[in-house]
């Protein structure tokens, strides 16, 4: 079974190309962004609308509560069940997080964790006094919790955080190594673009996105009671948003930040793909780039 992955970092295009080449083949997106999945944050994480819905079937899209945790193995096991749930015409996978893409490729081990991907948690853990971190070491990870002082503090925030962050405990990563799904090629197709065009790319969709009501989605988010110190407020822009609706920020500071955290992580996207071997790399900007997306595409 061959299966497409359209790999690239944020406002690089994926998602338009894909939308358009899956409705011409038939087929279904498989999303592997791991902040869209949260329902409700539609226009700070750029999800699909609903006319993009109805245009083609999205999976692992708007989902989970956005204060709950998702784990790159949970990803990798719901995008590998998709995918041969849909053998005969296999879906696209398409998004920018580095770390579910090539835990879904190659399996999961710990020294490959996505340090972006690992911030939030890591933050969320440090807050917590040292005897309840040795808590939950304790209970999510006795293994390692026996090997460890609790008084070794950087290792048992990094067991916990590897927990929180896959769903496994740092023992059971040791013991499976790298456990490949079998009776897959992976076709990786990477875009890359220069980077002023991405730049320009991501203001132009920032202001969009300001303009068209995530001020407004942040409120209603908090107004039901969404913390905002939920997991999924904590995706690119939400706390600066949250913070000029505490006072704390103007607009204008709040979007400056928003801009330049943007920036920023879309360069540590491109530092990430760029260990990615074997990808096929194609230019967004290229009028040739969707035709070359159908060859590559499987029957």
């Amino acid at each position: 079974m061959k299966v497409l992955l359209l790999m690239g970092p944020t406002a690089s295009g994926k998602s338009a190309l894909a939308l358009d080449l899956a409705e011409k083949r038939g087929r279904e997106i498989v999303s592997a962004d791991s902040r869209q999945i949260y329902r409700g944050l539609r226009l700070g994480t750029a999800q699909p609308d609903a006319t993009e819905k109805a245009r083609v079937r999205h999976h692992l899209v708007d989902f989970l509560s956005p204060e709950s945790s998702w784990s790159a193995q949970a990803f990798a096991e719901s995008a590998l069940s998709l995918i041969r749930e849909r053998e005969n015409a296999t879906p696209l996978l398409v998004g920018g997080t580095g770390f579910y893409l090539r835990s879904l490729r190659q399996g999961l081990f710990p020294l490959d964790l996505d340090e972006t991907e690992l911030r939030a948690v890591r933050e969320r853990l440090e807050e917590l006094p040292p005897e309840e971190r040795w808590e939950r070491l304790r209970k999510a990870d006795p293994e390692s919790a026996g090997r460890l002082h609790p008084n070794d503090r950087q290792r048992v925030l990094r067991a916990l955080e590897v927990w929180e962050a896959t769903g496994l405990p740092l023992s059971e990563h040791h013991r499976r190594g790298r456990r490949k799904p079998e009776g897959i090629q992976w076709i990786p197709v990477l875009l890359k673009a220069d980077r002023s065009w991405l730049h320009a790319r991501i203001e132009a969709r920032l202001d969009a996105m300001l303009a068209g009501g995530w001020y407004e989605e942040v409120e209603g988010l908090l107004a039901r009671g969404v913390s905002q110190d939920a997991p999924g407020m904590q995706s690119l822009g939400y706390p600066e948003i949250a913070g000029h609706l505490r006072g704390e920020l103007g607009r204008d500071e709040a979007r400056e930040r928003i801009l330049v955290r943007t920036r920023q992580y879309a360069r540590r996207q491109d530092i990430w793909f760029a260990k990615e071997e074997g990808a096929v790399l194609l230019d967004p900007r290229d009028p040739g780039t969707p035709a070359r997306l159908e060859e590559l595409l499987p029957a």
